[in-house]
C-alpha cells in the first residue's frame, strides 16, 4: 500500500542544512581552499590586486593593502573571523574602521576567545563597540576572514604565525560556501559583553566580571587563571560560586546569564 512504502528521499535540504556541523563545514572550506592554494603556489598566478577569481597574498605588505583595500570597497557591510596572531597591531586598523562605521558600513566580528588574552585587540574593542561594531565570541575560530558585502573575501590558511599565506576570493562558489560558513558561526557564537564593564553589583567583585566576560567566551579555568594571574584553586571556587549565585549549570550558561543580567 502507498502509506507503507518507505520514504527514501532523504533529508530535505532545510533539514540537512541544520544537521551540519559548522565546523566541519569550515574545516571542508579550509580543505578545499588550501587544495587551491596550492596549485596557486605551484604556478604563482597573477598579482593580487588585479585578476582572477581566487588569488595568492604571500607577502605582508601586500596582506595589509588588500584587507583596507577590502574594507573601503565596502558599501554596506564587512564580516570578519577575527584571532591572534597579527601582521600589525590591530590600533594600527581601528582607524579606517571607524571611518567605514562612520560611512554607515555595518560590521560584524566573531572574535576567538585568544583575544581575551591580547592586550592589543581588548585595547581597541571598546571605542569599535562604541562605534556601532557588532561583536560575538566564539570558543574556536579556526581561521581568519574577512568578508566585503558578498563580492570579496580574504582569509588565512593557517594559524602558526601572522605572515602565513592569504587569499583573496571574488565572487565565486568558493564565495558563498564561506558566506555560508560565516553566517552558521555567527548563529552559534554569543554576544561579546559591552566593554569597558559598567555597573555596581552588590557582592560582585571586579575580578568576577572578568571571570564571567572569560566564561562566556568559553575560557577554561587554566586559561582564566592565567589571564587573571590568581590560583587554579581560586578560580575553581569563584566559578562554582558565580554558577550558583546565577542558577547556571553550565560554564556558558553562566556567561549568557550574566551577560543578560547585564552583570558585564
Amino acid at each position: 500500500m502507498a502509506d507503507e512504502v518507505e520514504d527514501q528521499s532523504g533529508p530535505s535540504p532545510a533539514h540537512q542544512a541544520i544537521l551540519t556541523d559548522p565546523l566541519d563545514e569550515l574545516d571542508a572550506q579550509l580543505n578545499r581552499l588550501r587544495s587551491v592554494a596550492d596549485e596557486l603556489r605551484g604556478s604563482r598566478g597573477k598579482p593580487v590586486l588585479a585578476g582572477d577569481q581566487v588569488e595568492l597574498i604571500e607577502d605582508g605588505p601586500t596582506l595589509l593593502r588588500t584587507y583596507e583595500r577590502l574594507q573601503e570597497d565596502a558599501q554596506h557591510e564587512v564580516r570578519v573571523l577575527d584571532r591572534p596572531p597579527y601582521v600589525t597591531p590591530p590600533s594600527s586598523q581601528q582607524q579606517l574602521e571607524l571611518d567605514r562605521l562612520h560611512a554607515g558600513v555595518r560590521y560584524r566580528a566573531i572574535y576567538g576567545t585568544e583575544v581575551f588574552e591580547s592586550q592589543d585587540i581588548m585595547g581597541v574593542l571598546p571605542e569599535l563597540q562604541s562605534a556601532g561594531e557588532i561583536s560575538r565570541v566564539l570558543a574556536q575560530v579556526p581561521m581568519k576572514m574577512a568578508i566585503a558585502d558578498d563580492d570579496t573575501a580574504l582569509i588565512g590558511l593557517t594559524k602558526r604565525a601572522a605572515g602565513d599565506y592569504h587569499l583573496l576570493i571574488r565572487s565565486s562558489g568558493l564565495l558563498d560556501g564561506l558566506i555560508a560558513t560565516f553566517e552558521m558561526l555567527w548563529a552559534l557564537a554569543i554576544p561579546m559583553p559591552a566593554l569597558p564593564f559598567n555597573g555596581d553589583i552588590a557582592g560582585l567583585r571586579p575580578a568576577d566580571r572578568d571571570i564571567l566576560l572569560l566564561l562566556a567566551g568559553g575560557a577554561t579555568d587554566d586559561k582564566i587563571s592565567r589571564h587573571l594571574r590568581i590560583s587554579p584553586r581560586t578560580t575553581q571556587r569563584r566559578v562554582r560560586a558565580l554558577m550558583e549565585s546565577l542558577g547556571a549549570q553550565t560554564r556558558f550558561q553562566a556567561g549568557v546569564q550574566a551577560a543578560r543580567r547585564r552583570w558585564i
